[in-house]
């Protein structure tokens, strides 16, 4: 028999797929009655929380005792704490409480063999390999999560919005990198391209009365006084998280930095209608399948000098696909900054075409979608930031990892799942079957 884990579901990569090749029984663990705060230590800021457990409910949890995770991804209202471990997750608010591996002090790996777990969650410790590193990223394929021994953080004393525009995408670019630099980083700042800021702007309820007049003002303000050209302009979407006197300081380095770069206020209420619409976005996609759309979403993590470099490969190839198979129409590409690093930043694509008249839609999209991600590793970028490997990006493995590295993630395998029981096939695995 065949065991697979199911969280949430929202997996993107593939990931639970079952092999084609396999032919013993499957059988899905549902992970989601595990769902409970097993343990709240206010006195060392940790919980212990069974991993099927969903974002909003963990969320809930922890807010009526007057806490928060500080994990905020796209797919909170669904995607579980064992589901975050699994594919090496991250949050919108991941500058001020961490990647995934950052939040996680430990978790605990049910697997053929035994347990996979370190007693004891402490701050930091030196004690050799730490088998705790085998969880993140594992997408199924070593055993069962089933608890995990999390950070938590008292609700913040003050929270802001904001959003800032910039009259190019480079400039947003060049701020973020000096932001960074400042170390008055937000909990959440986020760089949308000119075509994604207008996706966002027709989403929005038909303004009316003093809120048009608003509208209408900033947008003359902009092109008019400023010399802002709207098929060029971006934005900038803030959250800022903290003491009263924390988020005043960011406040002050964030827009007085923007002003160097040609950056302009757009208010608060836009900064924090730009962040919940992220939530929303994730909808959108089956949504368009109805009138023969079809569309995706992948990122990638990339250094600072290969920001310009990767957005601009994928946008030639796409058109240049798109004409190939004979995709009828313009393909739409929206990109943003989603995190910034010291050393990079992830970028967020959101990539969809028509398909309608396509004999093989599904076949052209894969094709589409596999070439991008192949021209995002030739200009320098990342296999993925947070969306893991799953089956769909396994083949480009060999690329981003040695032989011997591939080999030793098999034989570590085989050592806790000898007869494959786990054999759901993900990233460096998905070869044995």
């Amino acid at each position: 028999m065949v065991l697979v884990p199911y969280g949430g579901g929202t997996n993107v990569s593939g990931a639970l797929a079952i092999p084609t090749s396999e032919t013993r029984m499957v059988a899905s663990v549902d992970m989601r009655r595990m769902n409970r705060i097993l343990q709240v230590d206010e006195e060392n800021f940790q919980a212990c929380v069974q991993a099927g457990i969903s974002g909003k409910q963990l969320e809930i949890a922890l807010n009526e005792r007057g806490y928060t995770s500080g994990h905020d991804p796209d797919s909170l209202e669904f995607s579980t704490l064992g589901g975050w471990i699994a594919t090496n997750a991250s949050g919108m608010k991941k500058n001020r409480y961490g990647n995934i591996e950052d939040i996680v002090m430990e978790a605990t790996l049910v697997t053929p063999t035994g347990e996979v777990e370190t007693h004891h969650a402490t701050p930091r410790n030196s004690t050799g390999v730490q088998p705790r590193s085998f969880l993140f990223g594992s997408e199924g394929n070593l055993g069962i999560i089933t608890r995990a021994t999390i950070k938590i953080h008292k609700q913040p004393e003050a929270q802001a919005f904001g959003s800032l525009v910039f009259p190019s995408f480079e400039r947003g670019v060049s701020y973020l990198k000096a932001l960074r630099q400042t170390g008055q980083v937000p909990a959440s700042i986020r760089l949308v391209n000119n075509t994604e800021f207008h996706l966002g702007q027709a989403l929005k309820p038909e303004a009316k009365g003093f809120k048009k007049l608003q509208q209408d003002i900033l947008q003359l303000f902009l092109s008019k006084v400023k010399g802002f050209d709207p098929k060029q302009l971006v934005a900038c979407t803030i959250v800022m998280e903290g003491t009263k006197d924390e988020v005043r300081q960011q406040s002050k380095t964030i827009f007085r930095l923007a002003k160097k770069y040609g950056g302009i206020s757009g208010g608060a209420h836009r900064g924090e209608r730009g962040y919940m619409l992220t939530f929303g976005i994730a909808y959108i996609r089956d949504f368009f399948t109805q009138f023969h759309i079809l569309g995706e979403t992948f990122e990638t993590s990339v250094p600072w000098t290969n920001i310009h470099d990767v957005i601009g490969a994928v946008e030639k190839k796409l058109f240049v696909l798109c004409e190939e198979y004979g995709v009828p129409g313009k393909p739409f590409l929206a990109y943003r900054v989603t995190q910034t690093y010291h050393t990079g930043v992830c970028i967020y694509f959101t990539m969809g075409f028509c398909a309608q008249g396509l004999e093989d839609a599904v076949g052209v999209y894969h094709a589409i979608e596999h070439q991008l991600r192949q021209a995002i590793l030739d200009h320098g970028g990342s296999l993925s930031h947070h969306h893991g490997v799953g089956k769909l990006r396994s083949g480009f493995l060999p690329q981003i990892q040695s032989e011997n590295s591939i080999a030793v993630l098999r034989q570590m395998k085989k050592a806790m799942d000898p007869n494959n029981i786990f054999a759901i096939g993900n990233g460096a695995f998905a070869e044995e079957q």
